[in-house]
């Protein structure tokens, strides 16, 4: 998707399409016609084109009170990760995809189109094997670690061999040292996460846990 579309040089209006797809106008809003706009079913993007329809009405009213008071968390200076935990059912996962939607909606208000990386620990863990299967291990790892926006939903889930806590180490390290946005869901604590790397790899736990206190804002929900 081009970012250069009007005549004066300007980048294009972003949109959403009925189908909440992205769709850059071939002017900008200085120089758009907004009837015709409208007429062409465009709309204000409201959704990532990405996020599933069932997280698409969340009522933040019914989230943990901790939770609505970091609804509009936004990264600042160092503290460029969210860590949000808590039991199963307090809203963890639509409160992650809550703070994706707004930030969306804020780039895309200035017709920015904001890439992000939403993915389950699980499929985390998928893609680390099948990059030692593929021999692109370090590749795909990279990946994680560069993209602008990473969200990690259900951190914990995973397997959690020497080789995992070591990837996962270098995930948060790596992002956090270079003011990467991370955000991440998880069921445990910093006491719970540590005692799940004791067995494989305590000094690499420690590390972990205080790149997530020095680097994330933490938002507990008990």
């Amino acid at each position: 998707m081009s970012d250069i579309a009007c005549h004066c040089g300007k980048r294009g209006a972003l949109f959403a399409k009925d189908d909440h797809s992205l769709f850059r106008y071939h002017l900008c809003r200085e120089h758009l016609d907004p009837v015709r706009v409208a007429n062409a079913g465009l709309s204000e993007s409201q959704f990532p084109p990405s996020m599933p329809a069932i997280f698409r009405d969340t009522d933040i009213q019914r989230l943990h009170d901790k939770i609505k008071a970091n609804i509009d968390w936004r990264p600042q200076g160092d503290k460029t990760g969210l860590l949000i935990h808590g039991t199963t059912g307090v809203g963890k996962t639509r409160a992650l995809w809550e703070v994706v939607r707004r930030m969306w909606v804020e780039k895309a208000s200035k017709d920015v189109n904001m890439p992000y990386l939403f993915l389950t620990m699980r499929k985390i863990e998928s893609m680390i094997e099948q990059g030692f299967d593929t021999k692109k291990h370090g590749t795909m790892l990279q990946s994680l670690i560069e993209h602008p926006l990473l969200v990690i939903d259900d951190l914990g889930k995973e397997r959690l061999t020497s080789r995992m806590a070591s990837d996962l180490f270098a995930i948060v390290d790596e992002r956090s040292v270079n003011r990467k946005t991370t955000i991440i869901s998880t069921n445990f604590n910093g006491t719970t996460l540590l005692e799940r790397f004791e067995n494989k790899d305590k000094e690499t736990g420690v590390a972990f846990i205080r790149r997530l206190k020095d680097y994330y804002t933490i938002v507990g929900c008990s």
